[in-house]
């Protein structure tokens, strides 16, 4: 069954051929669901810095907040990390969509993409906030 509009699931998270992932709190069967990796792809289980994309299935909001600030350091400059959540949960424990932007946003991290992952699972992936273009060139001078 193939839930992804826009292809297999490597596709549809960015995963392209070379990349170093991380992978924390995965559900069941999971790993599976990406496979064949893009040639040369890894997972790096214990990296600390480097990620050029990291994949956290967070469950609870505690467990996000105490944990995306260090992922966040563990991001290569244009890495992402995809904030995999339950969507619909009535559990006020679980995060939301809204909880993981708001989250996101106090450390400078924009969201850019949502994607459903599998029948019970949604993400949302975090990129460090754009920088304002200069107006004007900068003068030298001699």
């Amino acid at each position: 069954m193939n839930i992804y509009s826009d292809g297999p699931l490597t596709h549809v998270l960015g995963i392209r051929p070379g990349m170093k992932l991380g992978l924390i709190n995965p559900p069941e069967g999971f790993v599976e669901l990406l496979s064949p990796l893009p040639a040369g792809c890894e997972w790096l289980p214990s990296a600390k810095t480097g990620l050029d994309i990291t994949l956290f299935f967070a469950s609870r909001k505690v467990e996000l907040v105490e944990k995306l600030p260090s992922l966040a350091q563990g991001m290569a400059v244009t890495g992402s990390i995809w904030v995999c959540y339950v969507p619909g949960a009535e559990n006020p424990a679980v995060p939301t969509e809204e909880f993981i932007r708001l989250a996101a946003l106090e450390m400078g991290l924009v969201d850019n993409k949502r994607a459903i992952l599998t029948s019970k699972w949604a993400g949302l992936r975090l990129v460090w906030r754009p920088r304002t273009p200069r107006l004007e060139k900068p003068q030298i001078q001699v």
